[in-house]
């Protein structure tokens, strides 16, 4: 089964085959943690698709549109879940920040569920986030960027819908992303106020296989514990976007080029 790393390098993401699967697994964790990892992990014990926030961007742009819809705090309770219910059907577990964004609907919606926040030190996870959004171009940018480019098109506003999901739940007074290294630990405090405290397990995926399969009741695997490189795989997932958009961008200019030249040629020998 392709790890998510490397479903984001290939630029593809595998499906479910069974759509009558469930979830039964809720990562929790914020974006950063090794959520990566314990996709990875996750597919092997429970033999079946993890989605992660990665997934969403190479599906078709309904699922992509679906996101935007659902993560919007102005959206109905129903509607989030019923879109929800629709984008992660026949998978058995969901990682990373965007469904960090939806624990609440996710616990309600599986009752039997585990949550699994994955955790890291406050000093490295913050120096790895803004590493990576430090290299982020602006969200209008993006959204010029994107315009030619089916599904991406609609990635900066869905994300933006999770930042404002997010900042109300955590009960800010204005839209915010994270600014320090406390951010994590306002997630993981936020998340004991809504998960029922059986169910809420903490995890570092430095911590390999045993404390993870204790937490599912499930033998630890005769192989080595997943440790996908986050920053390489989301720079190679950042280089194939830019391949795209570089397409998308060529077939305007291109199509633009040929049309003036071809009014011209046609005017000079009117």
């Amino acid at each position: 089964m392709a790890s998510i790393a490397s479903e984001l390098r290939s630029g593809a993401t595998q499906r479910p085959t069974d759509m009558s699967r469930k979830i039964r697994v809720i990562g929790s964790g914020f974006g950063r943690t090794g959520t990566m990892s314990l996709s990875a992990a996750l597919e092997k014990l429970l033999d079946g698709k993890v989605y992660h926030t990665g997934t969403m961007i190479f599906q078709e742009e309904a699922t992509m549109r679906k996101w935007g819809r659902l993560m919007n705090p102005d959206s109905p309770p129903e509607v989030s879940k019923t879109l929800l219910g629709e984008v992660l059907a026949g998978y058995v577990g969901i990682t990373d920040t965007c469904g960090a964004a939806m624990t609440p609907e996710l616990v309600e919606m599986y009752p039997d569920a585990i949550v699994i926040c994955t955790t890291r030190e406050e000093e490295a996870w913050w120096k790895s986030w803004s590493d990576m959004s430090g290299n982020a171009p602006p969200a209008w940018v993006m959204k010029i960027m994107f315009l030619p480019v089916p599904c991406f098109r609609y990635f900066p506003g869905s994300i933006h819908q999770m930042w404002r999901r997010l900042s109300k739940l955590y009960g800010f007074d204005k839209v915010q992303q994270p600014q320090d290294k406390g951010y994590i630990t306002i997630h993981n405090e936020w998340l004991k106020t809504v998960v029922p405290p059986e169910r809420l397990h903490f995890f570092s995926v430095k911590e390999g296989w045993g404390p993870l399969c204790k937490i599912l009741d499930l033998p630890v695997p005769e192989e080595p514990f997943p440790r996908a490189n986050e920053q390489a795989a989301m720079t190679e997932l950042s280089e194939q976007i830019m391949v795209h958009v570089y397409k998308g961008w060529g077939s305007i200019i291109g199509a633009t080029v040929v049309g003036i030249a071809s009014i011209w040629l046609y005017l000079r020998n009117f």
